[in-house]
């Protein structure tokens, strides 16, 4: 019966690692907030930051949870009473069922909102991109930043922006800009592993709350404004975001998934490990 202490206890550590895995997952979600601008591009009709602070705290709560039931697995492991091990594992088997709802739930809801992407972005361009009062901002400012991080202009390519909205309000005002300022190579481009947990404790310390897709720096604005395509050839990014933006929400899904499916795996072995302790137990109570 050690060793089988021994394995559950051990099988507890594993969960509570997971938890906290769970819990810097949403705490980076939190704390680099931006990433909400991406995810802006998918859920239609939502602030940027309502829908990464919705999933940044579920993980949270769920992380908190798989921490209390790796504690309380531990106490239940020490102790050996068949009464405490009965209630872990009744908590395991609804942790699991949970997990696995939430991944199945999440793995759906991607597949419906890549469903039918191409074509809402592409008519949201054409209509609602700009920095007008009649445009819709959030969408502008999340287009923006993913140009910005993935170094791509438009959703297909630069030029999607022919014809659009902007570009008539660009003619008409006179700046007569072929892309966004976003779609240029910057001065100021995102730096390599500026997502990384370190970058984010980081700017949070320095308190750096630089916006450059907001304010855009081009190596060369004039040659990326250029019409011929030799002409603003390495001044401007030629690139669709669709392609980028997709990558990263599948990227993002399939991790919380499989992170989903691995904790519950883990846990199921709990189970079996506590059914096969509790089993022990009464056989030595009987004898």
């Amino acid at each position: 019966m050690k060793y089988v202490k021994v394995a559950l206890f051990i099988l507890n550590l594993f969960i509570w690692l997971a938890g906290c895995a769970v819990l810097v997952t949403g705490a980076w979600l939190l704390l680099e907030p931006s990433n909400g601008h991406i995810l802006n591009l998918f859920v239609s009709d939502v602030k940027p930051h309502e829908t990464i602070n919705l999933i940044a705290y579920s993980l949270l709560g769920m992380g908190f949870i798989v921490l209390t039931v790796g504690f309380f697995g531990c106490r239940a492991t020490l102790r050996g009473n068949q009464c405490i091990l009965a209630t872990y594992m009744s908590m395991l088997i609804a942790l699991i069922i949970t997990e696995l709802v939430t991944a199945a739930i999440g793995g759906l809801m991607t597949y419906q909102i890549l469903s039918d992407l191409k074509g809402r972005l592409s008519n949201k361009l054409m209509t609602e991109y700009g920095h007008d009062s009649t445009s819709d901002i959030a969408f502008s400012n999340s287009l923006d930043f993913a140009q910005y991080k993935f170094n791509c202009c438009g959703i297909y390519g630069d030029d999607d922006y022919n014809g659009t909205a902007w570009w008539r309000d660009s003619q008409i005002s006179g700046t007569k800009r072929k892309v966004p300022l976003t779609c240029c190579v910057l001065k100021n481009s995102e730096n390599k592993n500026t997502g990384s947990p370190m970058s984010v404790v980081s700017r949070v310390f320095h308190k750096n709350n630089e916006k450059p897709w907001l304010h855009p720096l081009p190596k060369d604005e004039v040659a990326c404004q250029v019409e011929d395509k030799e002409g603003h050839e390495g001044y401007r990014h030629k690139g669709g975001c669709l392609t980028e933006v997709t990558d990263w929400l599948q990227c993002g899904s399939f991790t919380l998934v499989f992170l989903g499916m691995g904790m519950a795996g883990i846990q199921t072995f709990g189970i079996i490990t506590s059914a096969f302790l509790c089993r022990r137990i009464r056989d030595i109570q009987e004898e």
